[in-house]
């Protein structure tokens, strides 16, 4: 079983660690996870700079010991233009053996701001075939109809919309682009439904967003305890028996 959506790093006030979070994970029946390094946003970039190389290192450290608990993960780059100004792409995936990309529109307006760095994106992603997630809601800032241009010059670079928390949108979408997918991290029951009505389930993938429902859960506790972890991830699994149920997983 294969979780598409998964976070290690430090989370407002909560840290959490690789080795709670895949445990956790790997306790509870998941052979394959998707990660993204909580990366926050940075005003300078010096700051910008340390921070992605300090993580790097992290990561090196991070895929041996998912290794040694039988965890395939895929890691991405969590894209931050300001490193993004400093370091090519080829340069950054020279160094560290990233799965795909991760843009986050909430954080940093991709689309009006830094175009052409979304541009250099899709390009690079289309020349190596790797795919992007993009974290989406219903928002002006992170709606993800602003990105459509980038699909349609972009037919073959696979993309993933985290949530689909908007149906109407995330169906107009995926109708128009076959290189589309979504994920269940906290989509809304009537959200999921709609797209599967729609005839789209097949493109719909399992992910829960964790270890933020469990800082959601916990509200915004920064003192957990893996008990509390592992408790709240067999919580999404359960939530989430709909979601598996319709994927046939």
């Amino acid at each position: 079983m294969t979780d598409y959506h998964t976070h290690i790093g430090q989370y407002y006030d909560s840290y959490y660690d690789f080795h709670d979070v895949f445990k956790v994970l790997k306790d509870n029946g998941i052979d394959e996870n998707i990660c993204a390094y909580f990366t926050p946003k940075f005003d300078k970039k010096d700051a910008s700079i340390a921070f992605y190389h300090a993580v790097e290192e992290e990561l090196f450290e991070t895929g041996k010991f998912a290794e040694t608990i039988g965890l395939k993960t895929r890691f991405l780059y969590w894209a931050d233009p300001l490193v993004l100004e400093q370091l090519p792409l080829e340069t950054i995936f020279s160094k560290f053996p990233y799965f795909g990309i991760a843009l986050h529109p909430f954080l940093h307006n991709w689309t009006t701001q830094y175009s052409n760095l979304v541009s250099e994106i899709f390009s690079f992603s289309d020349k190596h075939k790797l795919p992007i997630f993009i974290h989406t809601g219903t928002s002006a800032c992170d709606e993800p109809m602003q990105f459509e241009k980038w699909f349609v010059d972009f037919p073959n670079v696979e993309v993933h919309l985290a949530h689909c928390k908007e149906p109407k949108v995330i169906i107009k979408l995926f109708s128009k682009h076959q290189n589309l997918f979504g994920d269940t991290a906290f989509c809304p029951a009537e959200s999921y439904n709609k797209i599967c009505e729609a005839g789209l389930k097949n493109r719909m993938l399992f992910g829960s967003d964790f270890p933020i429902t469990h800082w959601h859960e916990q509200q915004q506790n920064p003192n957990y305890d893996l008990n509390s972890l592992s408790e709240n991830y067999k919580k999404v699994l359960l939530e989430a028996k709909l979601f598996l149920k319709e994927m046939h997983i």
